[in-house]
């Protein structure tokens, strides 16, 4: 389904209307959003909910958007809000999120490989699932931005507002949080 449209001229045939358009970036964006819900979220019903609120609320504020950023920015912005809203909601509440399909889905790049390895690599993955889910929720959000969306500084300052200076910051507090936090866990 790619057009080969320029990000510029997608924003612009998005904003005109054209349900094509918004198609194209549901199917260059989406997952990228899902990912950064699911990690902030660590629930995969969660994170598919505020992906599909994210193109929703995308879909209805798409005239105002003045181009400032990169569409994804500004769909991670939207999702970012929306992850918040529902972080705040869950601590109201005290909600533990548990992450059946996590648990229980297959993974097909394991085939061919030394059980002993995929082990390894599972409770390391696990390990830093947790550690990541634990920390506060402004150093994961930093950490996920940069560190597993591939962000700019200045696309989380965007997403973020505030300086460039703040996140980075912010970043290596979170990082060294994350760190000291792993090594005590593997330690364990």
């Amino acid at each position: 389904m790619k057009s080969g449209l320029s990000e510029q001229e997608l924003a612009q045939r998005c904003r005109e209307g054209s349900m094509e358009a918004f198609e194209e970036l549901y199917a260059r964006c989406s997952r990228a959003v899902y990912r950064y819900a699911y990690r902030m979220l660590n629930d995969a019903d969660e994170a598919d909910d505020v992906m599909q609120e994210t193109f929703v609320r995308a879909f209805r504020m798409l005239p105002h958007f003045r181009g400032e950023c990169n569409l994804l920015t500004w769909l991670i912005k939207i999702a970012s809000n929306l992850c918040r809203d529902r972080y705040k909601t869950r601590m109201r509440r005290r909600e533990v999120p548990f992450d059946d399909q996590l648990a229980n889905r297959p993974d097909n790049s394991l085939w061919g490989r030394d059980p002993a390895d995929i082990i390894v690599q599972q409770d390391l993955q696990e390990r830093v699932r947790r550690v990541l889910a634990a920390l506060p929720a402004a150093h994961r959000e930093v950490i996920v931005l940069r560190d597993f969306e591939d962000l700019s500084y200045q696309e989380i300052a965007q997403i973020l507002d505030c300086s460039i200076s703040s996140i980075k910051l912010r970043l290596f507090r979170a990082r060294r949080a994350f760190r000291e936090r792993l090594e005590s866990l593997l330690k364990a």
